[in-house]
């Protein structure tokens, strides 16, 4: 797929990422153009904005996966729970945007009617376990709407996010859902080592909070500088100290 910059005036000033901002670009796909932005501060603001992005991840999530603490969601006649579930995942975007570091990137992608295909958060490593490494870029999510799948989309949108972030972040790490690990295997990323020690240590640290490994979930990463200590040891020498 053809991937097309787009001159972009307001570029650096105002976006989440201004440690790495990211200009406007394309996507071209069968379907047409995919228009490429990342959100700033004011687009962040805007409660439509957040309320839409949620949904749109928190649909992806359920619609993808065999968990069923997600597929409940599906059922019309937890439509309240659903609900509840949208202002949790709101409220976790907006205490992310409130906690910004300066290298929160969000880009979403939109299609020539304005409609939301595609869109990825990605963040500095912070873990409900208290887990926390300012050189490791998190994916924290990443969805596609599906007449846009197979048109490497996602693969754009998170290469686009961790590129810029390749002089801050030495490592990227991701929790994928089992029936995503194909996909990510195939854009350079490693299923984490439960044998190795100081794996197995933050895997289980971060899984005491999540609760989803290994049934569902498959914890995941890739090195961006091989000459740096990986991710997980600086972490197990944390917690070991």
């Amino acid at each position: 797929m053809l991937v097309n910059k787009v001159s972009n005036d307001k570029y650096s000033i105002n976006f989440c990422s201004k440690n790495n901002p990211i200009p406007h670009f394309r996507i071209m796909t069968k379907k047409g153009a995919l228009f490429v932005k990342e959100l700033t501060d004011n687009d962040i603001a805007d409660e439509r904005n957040l309320k839409e992005i949620t949904k749109f991840f928190a649909d992806n999530f359920i619609n993808n996966t065999k968990d069923p603490s997600l597929i409940q969601y599906k059922d019309p006649k937890n439509y309240n729970k659903y609900i509840s579930m949208l202002d949790r995942i709101k409220n976790y975007y907006k205490q992310m945007f409130i906690d910004n570091d300066d290298n929160l990137s969000v880009l979403e992608a939109r299609n020539s009617v304005g409609e939301l295909c595609g869109a990825v958060v990605t963040n500095t490593f912070k873990d409900i376990s208290g887990l926390f490494d300012n050189k490791t870029c998190y994916v924290d999510s990443v969805a596609v709407r599906k007449d846009y799948r197979k048109n490497h989309v996602a693969t754009i949108l998170m290469d686009k996010a961790i590129a810029c972030s390749k002089g801050i972040y030495t490592d990227v790490f991701l929790a994928s859902d089992n029936m995503a690990v194909p996909f990510q295997l195939k854009n350079g990323y490693r299923i984490m080592d439960y044998n190795n020690k100081p794996e197995r240590a933050v895997i289980d640290k971060i899984n005491k909070f999540r609760g989803d490994f290994p049934e569902y979930i498959t914890f995941m990463d890739k090195r961006l500088d091989e000459n740096s200590e990986p991710w997980f040891l600086r972490l197990y020498n944390k917690m070991i100290k």
